[in-house]
């Protein structure tokens, strides 16, 4: 049994039925493409997310007026937060600090223009885990010390919102290219399925005289099952490509523009280029196989 007479036998049945075999392989590429988009993209927006989470702060902003024994109070709070493990670090910025930030932020005219420093002193407490914002957030909601309106909790402030609800789009992005992905796959199938039928159909005399002449089965089916195979291999190698063309320019400027949010590496690729291969032949593998079952007896 030589690979070399199988691989022969598939490539010219492939060019037999070239416009069947290219079909299939561009609805492999766009299945193995649409996946590689959806894994890429969501492992660059979690990694992404992960980071923005990790850096949620809380910022609990100090009445000017609070006196020093109050802010210490404060403080001291914060302190046995961190002893417990559920804050990871926190600063102090003072009313010139913050003042200083302001003007980096908006510029000098701004500040010019400002009779007194309207801003206040505040904590930017960063907690262990991110889960429990909420929970080490309504700590300060009625500390004396805080800046809360009157019936407000708006002295405490953090982002939480802000990331639950991008996590919530990513997850809503990511389930509907899973849709799609699932779709073409099956479309995949059903095209290889369909190629290695023709073929079959067009050599069906020739497969009746190597049954004459004591060909196994397996000796009969392994140009066909190959076929399917090479056409998965050849789509999900094109779909690699656009996988690693969409990391490279989309997500590259993603990362640019993230202020310095690692996303997912160059090794990253390397298992997913992988991963797309092996789905590409299993894709290829079952639609010879359905074929195969249906139109080559056991």
């Amino acid at each position: 049994m030589r690979f070399s007479f199988f691989l022969a036998e598939a490539f010219g049945s492939m060019r037999r039925n070239w416009v069947m075999a290219m079909a299939a392989v561009i609805t492999v590429f766009i299945s193995t493409a649409i996946l590689g988009a959806v894994l890429v993209t969501r492992d660059n927006l979690n990694q992404g997310a992960t980071n923005l989470k990790n850096r949620v702060m809380i910022e609990v902003f100090i009445k000017d007026n609070s006196p020093p024994d109050q802010v210490a109070a404060l403080q001291h709070k914060i302190d046995v937060l961190k002893s417990q493990g559920q804050v990871k670090s926190y600063t102090y910025i003072s009313k010139e600090q913050a003042l200083a930030i302001f003007r980096k932020r908006f510029g000098e005219r701004i500040v010019a223009n400002l009779p007194i420093n309207p801003l206040p002193a505040s904590y930017q407490i960063q907690v262990q885990d991110t889960n429990n914002v909420d929970k080490v957030a309504a700590l300060f909601f009625n500390d004396p010390t805080v800046d809360n309106d009157p019936g407000t909790h708006n002295g405490v402030k953090y982002a939480k919102e802000t990331v639950r609800k991008m996590l919530s789009t990513i997850s809503l992005i990511e389930k509907g290219m899973w849709v799609v992905t699932i779709v073409f796959a099956a479309a995949a199938v059903l095209l290889i399925s369909t190629t290695v039928r023709l073929s079959i159909f067009a050599r069906r005399r020739e497969v009746e005289i190597m049954r004459l002449v004591g060909a196994t089965n397996w000796f009969i089916r392994w140009p066909f099952m190959m076929e399917g195979v090479i056409e998965g291999f050849f789509g999900a190698l094109v779909g690699i490509i656009v996988a690693v063309l969409v990391h490279s320019w989309f997500i590259s400027k993603l990362e640019a523009a993230a202020n310095n949010v690692r996303l997912v590496g160059g090794s990253y690729m390397v298992g997913l280029s992988l991963i797309l291969i092996v789905i590409g032949i299993v894709i290829g593998a079952v639609g010879s196989a359905f074929a195969l079952r249906r139109y080559i007896e056991v």
